[in-house]
């Protein structure tokens, strides 16, 4: 069993979860069992997977007692509470449902953004390390698509608010980008990292950032704990944001090879070896999981 994010369990609050389980699990040995683990105890109100792959979520949900809305092959959104799929045009890239809380009803988004032309290899952009000043990366196509998609997600919960009434909007998952705030010109460089920034612009709260607002003293890289850095840089790209809530408590799940990670960490313990000696990992992904509790 998992360790609980200390904060405000009361019924006037809810607590969120979001998680890419790599492939579906199908990267680590008894994958199913190990989610299972990280999963079991959290007492999510809402669990936002990606890379739910091969039906990956329903025996999931069926373990947890919850139930899921997916739509597509990637991306599922899961709550003990009564949940509704709402068709969108966003599919692969994001599944939203509406859920019925303790604390009203919350439209919930599940996202996995593009993953091409990833911006951190474009710069070298390692955990502590200063780069020079680079061009906008709007110009980038594989940011532009990313802001695409973002655009989208907000122009549908518009259409979704206008048919149903205001509610609060959660927007969680795996972004394929980092984040506007983490890169601010002091450990990186100031950059325009146009998906994220859309959030903030939209009237979002970072709920990691809400609570650790200082990228240095908690740098929060939810990816790729298990690859070296010579294989690949660390970054900030998994993120739970909301509108119309407040964050009381955020922290990251999982288990990191690299003993420091700075603030609002949670190591999930066992074994954990980089890639690719991993199957026998005991936390079965390569994303740390991005945990947060809120109240309205």
């Amino acid at each position: 069993m998992t360790t609980p994010l200390d904060a405000h369990t009361d019924a006037g609050s809810l607590r969120l979860m979001t998680w890419n389980i790599w492939c579906g699990g199908r990267e680590v040995d008894d994958a199913g069992r190990k989610q299972i683990e990280v999963l079991d105890g959290q007492a999510s109100d809402v669990l936002f997977l990606q890379e739910a792959w091969q039906h990956s979520a329903a025996p999931l949900a069926a373990e947890l007692r919850m139930a899921v809305a997916q739509q597509g092959f990637d991306n599922a959104v899961l709550s003990p509470h009564a949940i509704r799929l709402i068709p969108t045009d966003t599919d692969p890239y994001a599944t939203a449902a509406i859920i019925r809380t303790p604390i009203g009803d919350v439209l919930a988004w599940s996202v996995h953004l593009s993953p091409w032309d990833y911006g951190p290899y474009r710069h070298g952009a390692s955990a502590g390390e200063r780069n020079a000043v680079f061009a906008a990366e709007r110009d980038i196509p594989g940011e532009q698509e990313r802001e695409q998609q973002i655009g989208a997600v907000l122009s549908s919960t518009d259409r979704i608010l206008s048919e149903v009434g205001d509610m609060p909007v959660i927007i969680a998952g795996d972004f394929n980008v980092p984040s506007t705030l983490d890169w601010d010109g002091r450990i990186r460089p100031s950059t325009d990292w146009p998906a994220t920034r859309a959030l903030l612009e939209a009237g979002y709260t970072d709920a990691f950032r809400a609570v650790h607002p200082d990228p240095a003293a908690a740098p929060g890289l939810t990816w790729a704990q298990i690859h070296t850095l010579e294989d690949e840089p660390r970054d900030r790209i998994d993120f739970i944001s909301v509108r119309g809530l407040t964050v009381v408590a955020a922290d990251h799940y999982g288990s990191a090879i690299d003993p420091d990670q700075g603030a609002g960490f949670t190591e999930h313990g066992g074994r954990n070896d980089y890639i690719p000696s991993h199957a026998g990992n005991s936390f079965p992904s390569d994303h740390l999981a991005v945990r947060a509790v809120v109240t309205h």
